[in-house]
């Protein structure tokens, strides 16, 4: 007996005219989730809440995401009325402008954050069970839903990042294209107004985060034609075509004044520049620095934070001082060394570079989806499976259908713009990913259910046992740390504690930090570099300071032609970062005298996860400054 034998369809194939007097709100078959069914779930979602509310509150203050300080920064802009420092191409602003507010009545800005994160992730706990429970009509599915998406976002609620408001409109992109299907034969009122809405949603994304762009730009016009083939050729309508080109439409309507804003301030057409700037790396084998000179890259306004506020290449490049070096420059431990020659000048040289970054790189992937999903993948391999196999069909299993799309298109997205050196990228770049592989269990789950319950009693026992396995797994891995089943790495993308989902706030450890401000060494509104430009944006951020420079500069004070460049820049303090247990007389009289010398446990070479060590600061007050 299969399944398809066994259960009743999600959406049955009918007539047009029947279907599309069809609402999207309207429950499954018309079945109502009981209210019973209705309070649990809500209940659920409830304790849920407030366990993922409960570590925001503990972990408000610590700075989890050195990008977080660019929204934050862009932010606490918008609050103090400067838009026109806050319009920014490189960072997308939908998350700085719901942080604006909070900062606007005196909210702390890390603490803005966190309640931004905190309802986006309540918001996708209940978009994920309402979209279950319209599709199923199963409260069971629901609350499953619940439970297993809790404990990722528990592990990612702190994270200065986006990455939870981008699963929130990735639901809503998903319930947007649900609603397309049902008005896929409906009248043309009906097609052009739920375009608009899908339109709407789509701009949202462009909001949020660049890369959705590509991604809605790839998953509407592929399921538009899924949509298209699944009806018979006698009852294919012309109209329908008139969705996905009315939605175009309203994306450029909606993202049009934002656009507007960008090249007004830029001076000619710009939509956002992350990413040329992320992608435009990934097709050459050559560092975009040039080892023989010193680059000092000055922040976009006065009052952003640091130069990583803009990449635009318009404003940022502009402000790069660059001086030739006297002497060479002295790789640091663990930095990777400059390729002399490029083999990718040519466009056949780019392709073929950019086929074998990717093919190495495809095992990282699966081992960054696998630290906080490990059950992502399985489900994704069996419901392809079942596609293939004709087990499951568009048409009886609509909503899952078009999850599959949008995670397929997701999924072959970021392979083609992690690399090797990054292992993949983040883990957080990944994590609609296990929503959609939630979504499609949930959503597969009654018919396998029914499936089961018409065999022999072990099945139900493996079904019931399946879907414990899956959230114990994401509550193991993703809240305590535990290596999960099927997983083929133990690490896990949260800033909690192992296993302490209570207890009091968390101070945040950052020592240079709290010294500096505590001998009032940084005077607010002061300029500093330093020699670790990635601790330095931190310690900008927490003193009210402003950083210059740039990563993998090896800033040399005792190079003639770096203090001549720092002095031209206006520089008021240089932080020299080295290893304190390599004991050396440092002469700073060419660069000016020294203020203070801190020796604390932290991060100190200018390097991605740098290990912690004894780290040794001289602040030193630049001359002339």
């Amino acid at each position: 007996m299969t399944i398809d034998d066994a259960v009743t369809t999600e959406d049955p194939v009918v007539d047009a005219p029947v279907e599309h007097r069809r609402r999207f709100g309207a429950f499954h078959e018309g079945r109502r989730p009981s209210r019973v069914s209705l309070l649990a779930n809500g209940a659920l979602l409830l304790v849920a809440s407030l366990l993922v509310a409960v570590i925001a509150f503990r972990t408000r203050l610590e700075m989890t995401n050195i990008d977080g300080i660019s929204y934050m920064s862009i932010a606490k802009q918008y609050a103090e009325w400067h838009w026109a420092d806050a319009v920014n191409g490189y960072w997308s602003p939908m998350v700085s402008w719901l942080m604006a507010p909070f900062i606007a009545v005196g909210v702390g800005q890390t603490t803005a954050f966190a309640i931004v994160n905190t309802l986006s992730c309540v918001a996708v706990m209940a978009m994920g069970a309402w979209l279950l429970l319209r599709t199923t009509g199963n409260g069971w599915t629901a609350a499953w839903s619940i439970a297993a998406t809790a404990p990722l976002l528990m592990a990612n609620v702190s994270l200065q990042t986006p990455d939870t408001l981008v699963l929130v409109w990735c639901l809503g992109f998903l319930w947007a294209l649900l609603a397309a299907d049902r008005a896929w034969h409906g009248s043309v009122r009906r097609i052009v107004l739920t375009a608009v809405l899908l339109g709407a949603v789509c701009a949202f994304g462009y909001f949020t985060k660049a890369f959705l762009v590509p991604v809605f730009l790839v998953v509407v016009p592929v399921w538009a034609v899924v949509r298209w083939f699944q009806d018979r050729p006698e009852a294919r309508e012309r109209r329908s075509v008139l969705l996905p080109v009315v939605a175009l439409v309203a994306v450029v309507l909606v993202s049009a004044p934002w656009v507007i804003a960008l090249s007004v301030k830029f001076g000619g057409i710009e939509v956002g520049s992350s990413l040329t700037v992320n992608v435009s790396g990934k097709f050459s084998d050559t560092s975009s620095t040039d080892g023989d000179e010193y680059r000092i890259a000055t922040p976009p306004n006065a009052r952003a934070v640091s130069p990583n506020e803009d990449r635009t290449p318009s404003i940022y490049d502009a402000g790069i001082l660059e001086a030739e070096r006297t002497l060479p420059a002295v790789p640091q431990p663990g930095a990777e060394a400059a390729p002399t020659e490029s083999h990718t000048t040519t466009l056949v040289g780019k392709v073929r570079y950019y086929v074998e970054q990717r093919l190495e790189a495809l095992p990282y992937y699966f081992n960054r989806i696998g630290s906080f999903a490990p059950f992502a993948l399985a489900i994704g391999v069996v419901f392809v499976g079942a596609v293939v196999a004709g087990v499951v069909h568009y048409r009886r299993f609509v909503f899952a259908s078009i999850v599959g799309i949008f995670s397929g298109v997701y999924l072959l997205g970021y392979a083609g713009i992690a690399t090797v050196d990054t292992q993949g990228g983040n883990a957080r770049y990944y994590l609609p990913l296990f929503i959609g592989s939630v979504l499609i269990a949930g959503a597969l789950l009654p018919a396998f259910w029914r499936a089961a319950r018409r065999g022999r009693r072990v099945r139900q026992v493996v079904a019931v046992a399946a879907c414990a396995v899956l959230v114990v797994a994401a509550y193991s891995q993703n809240v305590n740390g535990v290596k999960a089943p099927f997983s083929t790495m133990g690490t896990r993308p949260s800033g909690i504690p192992v296993g302490q989902v209570f207890g009091g706030v968390i101070t945040p450890d950052e020592p240079l930090s709290d010294l500096l401000l505590a001998n009032h060494t940084l005077p607010a509104g002061s300029t500093i570099l330093g020699t670790n430009t990635r601790d330095a944006t931190l310690v900008a951020f927490r003193t009210g300071t402003q950083m210059y420079g740039e990563p993998g500069q090896e800033y040399d004070y005792q190079d003639p032609s770096f203090v001549a460049l720092l002095k031209k820049s206006g520089v008021q303090y240089f932080l020299n970062y080295t290893n304190a247990l390599i004991p050396k007389d440092r002469d700073y009289s060419a660069i000016g005298t020294l203020e203070d010398s801190f020796t604390v446990q932290q991060t100190c070479q200018d390097i991605r996860s740098a290990p912690v060590q004894a780290c040794r600061v001289d602040v030193v007050k630049v001359s002339g400054s």
